[in-house]
């Protein structure tokens, strides 16, 4: 029996340590299948946890964002088959309010900062970088944290795609609010940016600052406003947002109902001495009297072309535009037509104060011509010239305007004016004869393409009665103004000397009965004999043509002296002119 027991006991033993071994090797398998598929389950939204397995009882561990995560993880894992007790051991993440996420990109590349929820937000945030800058050094110090808000990591990609537009940037949220501060690359990034930042939806956060320093230009800082049928664009550079706003706010009101269109892009390097928005200003003042046309800065050149909305506008643009313009800007080429059906105005007006010469003339040729046509019929009276040069005149202008200041000088107190192809004058006539002249120009004298309209007031009244002293000194008043033109070596009077003979003959019809002598005089030129009788058929001609117009014939006498009695020497042109001249003497 004794030996029987020593051979059962060391078999009992072994059969008995090999059944523990197979429960021991199968627990193994099922507590591996276990942690497995419990792993598996919660890994999708819940990878932050960790799995501790005794038999078929589980131990929950690690550092749960929320409570809802945690309490989400524990259900998760109760319900995996074949567990049978779940313990939860995890902690949640401290917490952090403000939540703060943080980028900043310089030379060396991206350091993140700050803190996330969870590994699937870094992971996010670092792949959404690397996605938009390849290969560029990152620096990870997030670290995680509860109260993360809602879309931290959708806001996060918005404001950091802005980075690819920028050399060097930070991006700062809080909470939910978002700021982002960079330095453009280029004005196209500049732009680009801003709109990559405009267009964050308020669902994904609040952006509260946008601050981007703009880069410097390559080449010409320039500016442009161009006007059409469809408002104004405007082109070109602006240094910051508040010259930006400036400029189109006043862009915006001149573009009548169509309003402007920004098209600028912020780039520093406005040119020393310049004001920027003076400068734009000064373009756009311009361009608003202008019915289409463009103004062009380049650096400190301003250069202008259009059409002019009518002939006032034309010289506003011309009076904008001369002397030195503000904002430290020069003038370079000024090219400003009319408009099309707009109204080519002219005007001359004579008062006893002198000639006002308004309106516009096609040339500075015609302009000094009219000038000196000017000069010419109504001597050394005081000339207001508010004329403006512009193009677009119908063709005959510069004959109308000839015309009509011919008339003008056959009046007195009187103004001609051409409005299109109408020439229309009012007045007061002098005499009999120069109210027919003009009346005769306006209906015969004028070119093909005008029509005249007269309104002249008869001259019939003469005025006071002048003493024989009185009636000389006004004849030697009138001499002085003017003198009496003739044509070269003839005795024809030349009409510029129509008007101021009318004015003569004014005068000597206030002197009463008084007799005149009308004597000539010549230069040294010619014969001695030949200027003698050049002087008395010149007296003789200015005796006819006072007597057409109304004075009586018994009350001149012609007298010519030659060269006999020059005021001054011969020896010069402007000697010789003095010395040809008509002299009017009351006989007492």
């Amino acid at each position: 029996m004794r030996n029987v027991k020593l051979w059962i006991w060391p078999g009992l033993a072994a059969v008995v340590c090999l059944s523990a071994l197979a429960i021991w090797f199968k627990a193994g398998a099922i507590e591996t299948d276990l942690r497995s598929r419990t792993l598996s389950a919660l890994r999708m939204d819940h990878a932050w946890v960790k799995v501790l397995i005794k038999g078929r009882d589980l131990t929950l561990t690690g550092l749960a964002p929320d409570e809802e995560s945690q309490s989400q993880a524990l259900s998760i894992a109760r319900n995996v088959y074949g567990v049978r007790a779940v313990k939860d051991a995890s902690v949640l993440l401290p917490e952090e309010k403000p939540y703060r996420l943080s980028a900043e990109k310089t030379a060396n590349g991206i350091t993140l900062s700050g803190f996330v929820p969870n590994e699937a937000a870094r992971g996010s945030i670092i792949s959404t970088l690397t996605g938009l800058l390849p290969g560029i050094a990152l620096s990870d110090q997030m670290n995680l944290a509860r109260g993360a808000p809602t879309g931290l990591v959708t806001l996060a990609g918005h404001g950091l795609s802005a980075f690819t537009r920028f050399s060097t940037g930070s991006l700062t949220i809080t909470d939910r609010t978002m700021q982002i501060r960079g330095q453009a690359l280029n004005p196209d990034d500049h732009e680009a940016a801003l709109a990559v930042l405009s267009a964050i939806p308020p669902s994904a956060g609040i952006v509260s600052l946008v601050e981007i320093t703009p880069a410097a230009v390559t080449g010409d800082y320039s500016w442009s406003a161009t006007k059409g049928a469809d408002g104004i664009v405007v082109n070109g550079y602006a240094p910051n947002a508040e010259l930006r706003e400036a400029i189109m706010a006043r862009a915006g009101s001149i573009g009548g109902n169509t309003g402007a269109v920004d098209q600028m892009r912020y780039a520093a390097g406005v040119p020393d001495g310049v004001d920027w928005l003076a400068a734009a200003e000064t373009g756009l003042s311009a361009l608003e009297k202008m019915t289409e046309g463009t103004v062009t800065i380049t650096d400190r050149t301003l250069d202008v072309s259009g059409e002019a909305s009518d002939a006032a506008s034309f010289r506003g643009i011309q009076d904008g535009l001369s002397g030195q313009l503000p904002g430290g800007l020069v003038l370079g080429t000024a090219d400003i037509g009319m408009a099309q059906g707009s109204s080519y105005d002219w005007s001359a007006r004579l008062t006893g104060q002198g000639l006002e010469l308004a309106g516009l003339v096609p040339s500075e040729a015609f302009h000094s011509t009219l000038l000196q046509v000017g000069r010419l019929k109504f001597g050394s009276i005081e000339v207001t010239d508010t004329l403006g040069i512009a193009p677009g005149a119908p063709e005959g202008f510069e004959d109308a305007a000839l015309t009509a200041l011919q008339a003008l000088s056959r009046l007195d107190e009187a103004e001609v004016a051409i409005n299109g192809g109408v020439v229309s004058i009012q007045g007061t006539a002098l005499n009999g004869a120069g109210s027919a002249e003009v009346a005769r120009l306006m209906a015969q004298g004028l070119p093909q393409g005008f029509s005249g309209e007269a309104t002249v007031s008869p001259g019939n009244d003469a005025g006071p009665q002048l003493a024989a002293a009185s009636c000389q000194d006004e004849l030697n008043r009138l001499t002085g103004l003017n003198t009496i033109l003739f044509q070269t070596g003839e005795a024809a009077i030349q009409d510029h000397s129509y008007g101021f003979l009318d004015r003569i003959v004014h005068v000597a019809q206030q002197c009463g009965q008084v007799r005149l002598e009308i004597s000539g005089h010549t230069d040294s030129d010619g014969s001695e004999t030949d200027n003698q009788a050049l002087s008395e058929r010149r007296a003789r001609a200015v005796v006819d043509f006072m007597t057409a117009a109304g004075v009586a014939p018994d009350r001149l006498i012609a007298v010519g002296h030659g060269e006999s009695q020059p005021l001054t020497n011969n020896e010069t042109d402007e000697g010789k002119a003095a010395n040809r001249r008509i002299e009017f003497r009351v006989l007492n």
